[in-house]
């Protein structure tokens, strides 16, 4: 029993920063896991990235709010997934609350901000006839500054849903009174949700009888990977990728465009000026791999992958020529689609001031160079003329 004593328990958050957008890129303002985090200092800013404090009450608004799947709960998307499965009835309505709505439902969650839109369409994807999220009000809950992000993700979820031809009204919110919920229990299980939570948690503590030793160097050790080593590897964004796994098995769906303000929303719509050289800054930085490039017979040209971008909005930001814009609406059935898009397509040429290669018809000076040429022009002639013209 000594050894309890010893127990060592992991955040219940797991941080990836290869794939948060202040690791990637330090121009990013990104803050969505602390705009919704209810606790103070439960969410710490680094230099680069972020990490979870030991404040962290694993609600999970967090993961479900941040767009590039950087941030994993104990108990992920994968297991919660198999929860819904195991007890949804094909034909009726799956109904999943948080802890203080009462009645009897499918799924209690710490909070509804831990439901992510692949969480919200699973009992859709296994039959369900509609999934019900009980709202008991959020205004007296010490949890509720998550409040928006569930009730993002119903909008985005009912988006989808409408984009399919199965209605918005597949996910809906109700009120419920508050109280204390009532979990059903498939069967199979055996024990119930909460012991089964416990025991998926207990498997991620480590016990020993004797203090931890500090590691000892190893001869030949592989030295820590650089930033730069880091940030080009393809890291997989798992929940996009299981989201596009439960649209593929949406029954019955057909679907068709849908247009919604970007804001807010994990997608976006790119668009790509003259101004772009061709450095891959961009595709580098992207934490998803929605950009790619391609050159051939001296011509460039940069592929968009709509379904595998987040709107995490690093492309824009890092762009040092400004070539890169985000549109104010997407469309979400390119979640559907998977459309690839050319962006930009055009010969490279090299610059002959500054040997630097950019693209375009003109075999003259690159984007920089001319700036700089027309402002040598501006201060030679108010040097000429006395400053009396620009």
């Amino acid at each position: 029993m000594n050894d309890l004593a010893n127990v060592r328990f992991e955040r219940p958050v797991a941080v990836e920063n290869e794939l948060c957008s202040r690791y990637r890129c330090t121009k990013s303002a990104c803050s969505a896991c602390a705009d919704v985090c209810p606790v103070p200092g439960a969410v710490r800013f680094l230099d680069q990235g972020v990490e979870i404090a030991d404040a962290c009450v694993a609600c999970g608004a967090c993961a479900s709010a941040c767009p590039n799947g950087a941030l994993r709960p104990i108990e992920g998307d994968a297991e919660l997934a198999s929860r819904i499965r195991s007890r949804v009835r094909p034909g009726t309505a799956f109904r999943i609350a948080c802890g203080r709505a009462s009645g009897r439902v499918d799924l209690v969650l710490p909070c509804l901000s831990r439901l992510t839109e692949a969480l919200v369409l699973e009992p859709v994807r296994g039959g369900a006839e509609r999934v019900v999220l009980l709202d008991p009000g959020c205004s007296g809950c010490g949890l509720g500054k998550a409040a928006p992000q569930w009730q993002r993700v119903l909008a985005f979820s009912q988006a989808l849903c409408e984009s399919a031809g199965l209605g918005a009204d597949r996910i809906a919110r109700v009120d419920a009174p508050a109280g204390k919920p009532v979990e059903a229990q498939d069967s199979s299980e055996g024990v119930s949700s909460r012991r089964a939570l416990f025991r998926a948690m207990v498997e991620k503590w480590t016990t020993s009888g004797t203090p931890e030793k500090a590691e000892e160097p190893e001869t030949g050790k592989t030295p820590p990977e650089t930033f730069r080593e880091a940030v080009q590897q393809r890291r997989e964004n798992r929940k996009r990728s299981e989201l596009l796994q439960v649209l593929d098995a949406l029954p019955a769906a057909k679907p068709a465009p849908r247009a919604v303000a970007a804001a807010g929303v994990p997608l976006a719509n790119l668009e790509i000026s003259r101004q772009c050289v061709g450095c891959n800054v961009c595709e580098t930085l992207c934490p998803t791999g929605a950009l790619r490039h391609r050159e051939g017979d001296g011509a460039y040209a940069l592929d968009f992958e709509p379904a595998l971008c987040t709107g995490c909005r690093i492309c824009e930001v890092a762009c040092f020529h400004q070539a890169i814009r985000i549109g104010d609406a997407v469309d979400v059935s390119v979640l559907y689609a998977r459309p690839k898009v050319t962006l930009v397509t055009a010969p490279r040429r090299t610059c002959p001031a500054c040997s630097e290669t950019f693209l375009g018809e003109s075999s003259g000076l690159c984007p920089l160079c001319q700036v700089s040429d027309r402002r040598r022009a501006q201060v030679a002639r108010r040097m000429i003329l006395g400053g009396t013209q620009a």
